[in-house]
C-alpha cells in the first residue's frame, strides 16, 4: 500500500484517470461507425423479503422493514443489441428515475463520462451508473472492474450480516455463518439491546468467527457507548466498532480509539468527510460506499490507501446487480480487505441468474464483459407482482 509520502498531487492526477479510465477509451475500440445509442429503457419495481430470522428478533424489531421498501430494476437497451441493468437503492423516487431514463434517451454512451454523468435528478443515479458501466463493458470485452482501473483481487472478502438480536437469536446466526463458511458476521445494535450477551453467544457458538457491531449512531454518547464496548473488549472476537455514536463528536471518537484495541470506523461515502475523519485521528479503518456509485467508491479507497487505511464495501442488503457492482469496484481497490457487505443470498431471491459464488467468506468477482450478470427475467416479474 502506497505510503503517505507518495501520493503527490500528479499521483491524484493519476489515480483519478485510473477511476475514470472508460472516459478515456476512443470510441474506435467497438468500431469507428458504432455509437451504441441509448434508444429505451425498462424501470421495474420490485419487492424482494429478506429470508426468515436475518432481520431484528420480535422482541427489538423495528416499527417497519426495510427490506420491504421497493427498489427499480432498470435495463438500458441500445440500438447495437447491448442491455445494461441496474438496481437503485431502497425507496428511491420513481419520478426522479424516471427523470433520469428520459435525459439519457438517444445518448450515445460512448460521448458520456461515466464518472460525472450529469443526470437532471439525483434519484438511481448509481443504477444508471452500474447500467451504462455494464453497456460499455460488453462492448469492448472487459470485466466493469478493469474498466474501473483494473482488477487487483480476484476474489473479495465479505461477511454474514443480522440485524438487532437476542443472545439466542445470535445462536442461530452464528450456526448460519458457521455452515456457510463465514469468518465474520456484522451485527447491528441500539442502545439498551443485549449486545455483550451476542457477542458471547458468537464466541461459544462459532469460535473464530469476529463480529462487527454497527449501532449506526444509536448511543447517546461515547459514555454510553464505552461501557458496552470495554464488556465486548475482554470477549475477544471483535473486529470493528461501526458508527456506535454522532459521527460528528470527533473527540469522542478519539478518545474511544484510545480505550479499545478493536478498530473503530466510520461509515462514510463523501471525501471531505473522509479527509475530516482521517484529520481528526477519528477512525483506523472505514466503511466508505460509493457515494454516488462505483467510481466514486474506487475514488475514495485511494483516498484512504494514502493513509494506510483499510476499507470494505457498506451496502444497504441489496440484491444481484448491485453486489455484482460492488464486487467490481472491491476487486479494483487493493486496500479493500475488510469483510464487504455483498449479501443478496440474505433475499429471499437476488434477481439474478446464477448467484454471487461465495466460498469460505469469499465473493468470486464475476469474469464476463460488463458486470458479468444476468437478469432473472421470471424473478422480476414475481417480485414486481409484489410491489404493485
Amino acid at each position: 500500500m502506497p505510503g503517505n509520502d507518495r501520493w503527490s498531487r500528479r499521483t491524484w492526477l493519476a489515480a483519478g484517470g485510473g477511476a475514470a479510465g472508460l472516459a478515456m477509451l476512443p470510441a474506435c475500440t467497438v468500431g469507428k461507425r458504432e455509437k451504441i445509442t441509448i434508444t429505451s429503457m425498462e424501470l421495474h419495481p420490485v419487492v424482494v423479503p429478506m429470508k426468515p430470522d436475518i432481520t431484528a428478533d420480535p422482541e427489538l424489531a423495528e416499527a417497519s422493514r426495510f427490506d420491504l421498501v421497493p427498489k427499480i430494476i432498470l435495463k438500458i437497451h441500445t440500438d447495437s443489441g447491448i442491455t445494461g441493468i441496474g438496481e437503485t437503492g431502497r425507496g428511491e423516487s420513481p419520478e426522479g428515475v424516471r427523470k433520469n431514463a428520459d435525459f439519457l434517451q438517444r445518448k450515445g454512451v460512448f460521448d458520456l463520462n461515466l464518472t460525472r454523468l450529469g443526470l437532471p435528478a439525483g434519484a438511481g443515479y448509481a443504477a444508471f451508473e452500474m447500467a451504462l458501466y455494464d453497456i460499455v463493458g460488453q462492448a469492448v470485452g472487459w470485466p466493469v472492474c478493469k474498466l474501473l482501473g483494473g482488477m487487483l483481487q480476484p476474489k473479495v472478502l465479505v461477511g454474514y450480516w443480522c440485524g438487532r438480536k437476542t443472545a439466542e437469536g445470535m445462536k442461530r446466526v452464528a450456526e448460519r455463518a458457521v455452515a456457510g463458511g463465514f469468518t465474520s458476521i456484522k451485527m447491528k445494535a441500539k442502545q439498551g439491546d443485549p449486545v455483550v450477551e451476542a457477542v458471547e453467544m458468537v464466541a461459544r457458538t462459532a469460535p473464530g468467527v469476529k463480529v462487527i457491531l454497527d449501532p449506526n449512531t444509536r448511543y447517546e454518547s461515547l459514555k454510553a457507548f464505552l461501557e458496552v464496548a470495554l464488556k465486548l473488549e475482554k470477549i475477544g472476537n471483535m473486529l470493528v466498532y461501526e458508527d456506535p455514536f454522532d459521527k460528528s463528536d470527533y473527540e469522542g471518537y478519539r478518545q474511544l480509539r484510545k480505550q479499545v484495541k478493536t478498530d473503530v470506523a466510520l461509515h462514510l461515502g463523501n471525501p471531505k468527510q473522509m479527509m475530516r475523519g482521517i484529520c481528526e485521528g477519528a477512525c483506523s479503518v472505514f466503511n466508505t460506499g460509493g457515494n454516488p456509485g462505483m467510481a466514486s467508491f474506487v475514488a475514495n479507497c485511494y483516498l484512504a490507501a494514502s493513509h494506510d487505511m483499510p476499507v470494505w464495501h457498506g451496502s444497504g442488503n441489496d440484491l444481484g446487480i448491485v453486489d455484482a457492482a460492488y464486487l467490481h469496484s472491491c476487486a479494483a481497490a487493493a486496500n479493500c480487505t475488510l469483510p464487504s457487505d455483498i449479501l443478496s443470498f440474505l433475499r429471499e431471491d437476488d434477481l439474478i441468474v446464477r448467484p454471487i459464488e461465495i466460498k469460505d467468506s469469499w465473493a468470486i468477482v464475476p469474469e464476463k464483459p460488463g458486470l458479468g450478470v444476468e437478469l432473472d427475467e421470471d424473478a422480476v416479474k414475481k417480485y414486481r407482482a409484489q410491489a404493485s
